[in-house]
């Protein structure tokens, strides 16, 4: 029976040999981690100095080839590093890239970074997602799930682990039931009303942001993306969207030059009144921004969503999202009778299906999303409760 193979990393019997008065050398097979066997050898004044010298040569080599290796033994912030590497020079959009290691810091460095790779179970999974699902929400939970995953579909690469521990979560578990809207056609006149009576929404320039924002229900990014000379076409009365507004560390706030998917690459031709607030402001703007900061420059949507939140903060409003404006055009034109792709064709949404997606030619989408969504909604002043 022949001799079994060396493992990866390893090395076999150490021979030595006197090749002078005062010398010896010693020498060994050594698997490198490409799957080659490599003579590794090493000379010493004794027999025993030569055997040391490349005992520790091949500690150093089979550590300098591991560099990189994921083990059992490895630690989970070791393997998350890695993959956040892989991901950071992947194609992903910035944002992404930056969401992911956001869940990472925020939710998992903690919570399992100092595990070992081969003792985290799937129970170990479920607790820390459903951990993530009970303080944080749902939305947390979902990226959590997707950042896990990653890293241990790597881990799987590099045959640290048989099997993929999150594979096995099938779920976050029920749903809550549905809760009406913050903002629906029998809510959208006193949200906006709120808008238009406060005072730290005029200096913030929030109210024509939200009215238009029910007008074209895009994404809070892809609004604030806008600029006049590339956008906004008043000839043709058309908006065209072609990319959202991100924060990258380092780099600071920029247009990435694409939106959330390549659906949300559209041009749309709102109602009429939503360019008549266009108009207006064009007429007063000195920035080339259609949305900007105070110092007209890109506006960012962090910010935008915090001074939102902060404008209802004490209605019945509370916890408002630029999203919910989103959601409401969504239910007018269903109301209306709009097919699902013209709606998601209108806002931007993931393709219906993968024909309707690659196969059809877009222009000017939602032409029957003006017309529903026509009539502007008033703006009512709040009641005083007191």
């Amino acid at each position: 029976m022949g001799r079994p193979p060396l493992p990866l990393g390893t090395w076999g019997k150490i021979r030595t040999y006197k090749i002078g008065d005062r010398t010896w050398r010693a020498i060994a097979n050594y698997k490198d981690f490409d799957g080659v066997t490599r003579p590794v050898e090493r000379v010493g004044e004794t027999k025993a100095k030569a055997a040391n010298n490349l005992l520790e040569a091949l500690r150093d080599r089979a550590r300098r080839s591991s560099d990189g290796e994921i083990k059992r033994e490895t630690k989970v912030h070791v393997a998350a590093e890695m993959w956040l590497r892989d991901v950071d020079e992947s194609d992903k959009a910035a944002r992404t890239k930056r969401e992911y290691r956001d869940t990472w810091n925020r939710y998992l460095r903690d919570a399992i970074g100092e595990l070992r790779v081969g003792d985290v179970r799937v129970s170990t999974v479920n607790r820390v997602i459903t951990t993530v699902r009970d303080r944080h929400g749902r939305g947390a939970a979902s990226h959590t799930k997707v950042v896990l995953s990653g890293i241990f579909a790597l881990v799987v690469r590099h045959d640290a682990l048989d099997k993929n521990p999150v594979r096995e979560i099938e779920s976050l578990g029920k749903k809550n039931r549905k809760k009406e809207r913050l903002v629906n056609d029998k809510t959208i006149s006193r949200v906006l009303g709120v808008f238009h009576v406060s005072e730290e929404a005029q200096r913030w320039d929030l109210v024509d942001i939200v009215d238009v924002l029910s007008g074209l229900g895009c994404r809070i990014g892809e609004l604030l993306a806008l600029d006049w000379r590339t956008s906004i076409d008043f000839e043709a009365g058309t908006v065209r969207f072609h990319g959202t507004v991100i924060r990258v560390t380092g780099k600071g706030l920029f247009v990435q030059d694409h939106t959330k998917s390549r659906a949300g690459m559209r041009t749309v031709r709102p109602p009429t009144w939503v360019f008549d607030i266009l108009k207006r402001r064009y007429a007063e703007s000195d920035s080339p921004w259609v949305f900007p900061s105070a110092t007209g420059t890109l506006r960012d949507p962090d910010n935008t969503r915090s001074r939102i939140r902060a404008v209802v903060a004490g209605t019945p409003f509370k916890g408002l999202h630029p999203h919910d404006f989103r959601h409401y055009v969504a239910g007018v034109l269903d109301s209306a009778g709009l097919t699902a792709r013209e709606i998601a064709d209108y806002l931007g949404h993931e393709r219906i299906s993968t024909t309707q997606e690659d196969y059809m030619e877009r222009g000017v989408v939602g032409e029957s999303a003006g017309p529903a969504l026509a009539v502007r909604p008033p703006a009512e002043k709040p009641k005083n409760e007191g």
